[in-house]
């Protein structure tokens, strides 16, 4: 056991390896921020999907532009349904031709899931919306965001073309109660409903949530327990399996679930 010459010397050394600790925990703290920070500027990018709209495009462009100048990068889908439907000047306009695919031009739909976290539907209409409640997914737009869905990715949603006719009459039509059950289920598949005057908020907020990916083979409800209380979302490396109660476990506590692929 090392013996030392004197006090002064035991301090000495003692206030050396503390300085060296500090240090490293300075390091690893560092080196931790500075990947949350390339996460998170790897993350910045929003997949705007355009069905139609009576509501007029000019908030929703607004608030996607917003966004673009607070860094993120945009890029948008006009559904075939959108290049009939809607003026596409304004488009164009805010966001440039080179960033805007035409539905029925898209290629490898899956690749595209995988290389946007952030799905925002800006004009969302009955059509899509009906589709996708009811899992018609027959049309390249739809797939893509069922897919997303499905793969509990962020899908946020102008919720401005519902519950807007009549809202204050006891009696609804066949047409509201319609309306009602399609948002209700596509709220249970994971869509996030927010004004279109709120889009820019809700696209910040998504990337503010606190991610960790795990590399196990499979996820149980002990592994959701252990999670520290700030974990907003877990990725995990598929093929693993997440058992039913972890997913329960998971939502209970607000926590998505994220397949991930191992190159990802």
């Amino acid at each position: 056991m090392r013996q030392w010459n004197s006090h002064d010397e035991f301090r000495t050394r003692t206030k050396k390896m503390n300085q060296e600790l500090t240090a490293q925990v300075r390091r690893i703290t560092e080196k931790v921020l500075k990947e949350r920070a390339q996460t998170a500027a790897q993350n910045r990018k929003v997949l705007a999907i355009f069905g139609t709209t009576q509501n007029g495009l000019d908030i929703p462009l607004q608030q996607l532009q917003q966004c673009q100048q607070d860094g993120w990068k945009i890029q948008i889908i006009l559904s075939e349904l959108a290049t009939k439907t809607l003026s596409l000047s304004p488009i164009r306009a805010a966001f440039g031709e080179e960033n805007i695919w035409q539905e029925n031009e898209l290629r490898d739909i899956d690749d595209i899931v995988d290389t946007y976290p952030l799905i925002v539907l800006p004009a969302l209409a009955y059509p899509m919306a009906a589709k996708l409640a009811l899992r018609l997914v027959d049309t390249p737009c739809t797939y893509l965001v069922f897919e997303a869905l499905r793969q509990e990715k962020r899908v946020i949603a102008a919720s401005d073309a519902f519950g807007t006719r009549a809202q204050f009459t006891s009696r609804k039509s066949f047409g509201q109660l319609l309306e009602t059950e399609y948002v209700n289920l596509l709220s249970e598949l994971g869509v996030q409903w927010v004004t279109a005057a709120r889009l820019a908020e809700a696209i910040n907020e998504a990337n503010t949530a606190t991610r960790i990916t795990v590399e196990t083979a499979v996820i149980s409800a002990s592994v959701i327990a252990n999670l520290a209380p700030d974990i907003q979302e877990l990725g995990y490396i598929t093929p693993a399996i997440v058992t039913p109660l972890a997913r329960e476990h998971a939502q209970k506590r607000g926590i998505k679930l994220i397949p991930k692929r191992k190159s990802d």
